[in-house]
């Protein structure tokens, strides 16, 4: 059982490190784009791309502070991923967290001779009981952080989408169906396509890439950040499971 629950960790670590260094690198691409086209809030720093908003006269970008957490948010749950994950995926390949098996021969009385095939459950290289419960706190505090920041993202993400359709259609001065076409029928992705084109600003030449696809990054770190998720929920429900398990051995 413990060399199953290794070989899923083996799986699921390198998972959430994985994606959260996709989120950390699309954000920061993000960010470094956008930071000075949308920062056009006279008192504050709003160089965002995440909780923009439409205004009367521009389009201005949310509180830098989304930014900071964006791009630099998952660095503590992915320091502790890549360690525990460098641990589980080397034990694995290794072979060190396989059980041991052996042959056992039995002679009974009436002369006749049971082989027995044993396999131990814990092994010499077996990890402790004690691993389990700080590991588990580690992982569900981890879970529920990463949680936060994927809540927060795709809260700014659906905002600043929604609030660019406004300010698109102030750009197009669109009546009559194409209102609700860009309203309800065209995707953030392709309302992210038009924001490349048509956000411009006496800054446009300080954008460090020139123009980039807004619209692949965004996706990009959205849905890696709901993997990393899955896979912290995932990992914890694994620890959860290893720590009731060797409770008795705790005692």
């Amino acid at each position: 059982m413990s060399y199953k629950a290794e070989r899923a960790l083996s799986f699921f670590y390198p998972l959430v490190v994985a994606s959260s260094v996709v989120c950390c690198i699309t954000s920061a691409v993000l960010w470094s784009h956008w930071r000075y086209v949308l920062n056009a809030c006279p008192e504050t720093n709003c160089g965002c791309f995440l909780h923009a908003r439409s205004t009367y006269t521009s389009f201005e970008g949310g509180h830098i502070a989304y930014c900071h957490y964006s791009t630099y948010g998952l660095l503590l749950p992915l320091f502790f991923s890549i360690i525990l994950c460098i641990y589980h995926v080397y034990r694995v390949c290794l072979g060190t967290a396989k059980t041991k098996s052996g042959v056992a021969t039995i002679r009974q009385r009436s002369g006749d001779v049971v082989v027995v095939t044993t396999e131990s459950e814990v092994t010499d290289n077996d990890i402790s009981p004690y691993y389990w419960l700080p590991v588990t706190v580690i992982a569900s505090l981890s879970f529920v952080y990463t949680l936060i920041y994927a809540s927060i993202f795709t809260d700014g993400f659906e905002i600043t989408c929604k609030q660019y359709r406004e300010t698109l259609l102030k750009e197009i001065q669109g009546v009559g169906n194409i209102v609700p076409v860009i309203k309800s029928r065209l995707s953030c992705s392709a309302i992210f396509d038009f924001m490349d084109y048509l956000v411009e600003s006496i800054s446009y030449e300080r954008r460090k890439y020139g123009r980039i696809n807004s619209s692949v990054c965004f996706y990009m770190c959205l849905i890696c950040a709901w993997i990393a998720v899955i896979a912290w929920f995932s990992i914890c429900l694994i620890n959860i499971i290893q720590t009731r398990r060797t409770k008795p051995a705790r005692i």
